[in-house]
C-alpha cells in the first residue's frame, strides 16, 4: 500500500484590515427594526370561533362544463397550535361525503381529504382538495397524475338569526 500524497499547503495572505478594527456603518436605529406581531395560533382560536360553518358553491371537474353544485357543513373546527383541524360533510350533486382537513392559519393554506370510497363527480380516493384562499378557491389533486382535475369554488352562506323575541310588558 502507497502512502497518501500531501500537497504543501501555503498559508493565504493576512487580511490587510481586521475585522475588529471596522466601524459600524451606522448606529442601530429603534424606529428601523419591524416587529412581526402576527400570532397564527390567536389566529386559529380566532378561525375555530369565527370561521362560517356553511359554505356553497360549484364543482367544476376538467374537459367538462358541467358545473355540479357543493355544499360544505363544517361540523367542527378544533385549533391545534397554528393549524385548525376541520371535520364535515361535503355535498356534491347530492352525494354526500365526510371530509376531513387542515387550515393553516398562518397562510390560509387548505388541504381537505374526501374520507371514503364512493366519491362523487368521479373524484378519485385517495386525493384531496388543495386551497391557497382557504375554502374560496380549492384545485382538486388526485391521487395519480393521470387523474382528472376539478375546481372546487365556495363561498359562505349567510346564516340567518331570528330576533330575539321581546315581551310586550
Amino acid at each position: 500500500m502507497t502512502e497518501p500524497a500531501f500537497l504543501d499547503f501555503d498559508l493565504p495572505p493576512a487580511a490587510e484590515v481586521s475585522p475588529l478594527d471596522v466601524e459600524p456603518i451606522e448606529p442601530l436605529e429603534a424606529d428601523r427594526i419591524e416587529v412581526q406581531t402576527f400570532d397564527p395560533i390567536k389566529r386559529a382560536r380566532q378561525l375555530a370561533d369565527e370561521l362560517p360553518r356553511y359554505w356553497q358553491g360549484t364543482l367544476r371537474v376538467a374537459g367538462s362544463s358541467e358545473r355540479m353544485p357543493a355544499d360544505l357543513e363544517l361540523d367542527r373546527l378544533v385549533p391545534l397550535e397554528a393549524m385548525v383541524d376541520v371535520f364535515g360533510q361535503l355535498t356534491i350533486a347530492g352525494q354526500t361525503v365526510p371530509v376531513q382537513g387542515n387550515l393553516n392559519a398562518a397562510t390560509e393554506q387548505l388541504n381537505l381529504l374526501l374520507l371514503g370510497d364512493d366519491l362523487p363527480a368521479d373524484l378519485e380516493p385517495g386525493g384531496n382538495f388543495l386551497g391557497l384562499q382557504m375554502f374560496n378557491i380549492s384545485m382538486w389533486v388526485g391521487p395519480r397524475l393521470t387523474s382528472r382535475a376539478a375546481l372546487l369554488r365556495l363561498a359562505p352562506v349567510a346564516q340567518y338569526q331570528e330576533p330575539p323575541v321581546r315581551g310586550l310588558w
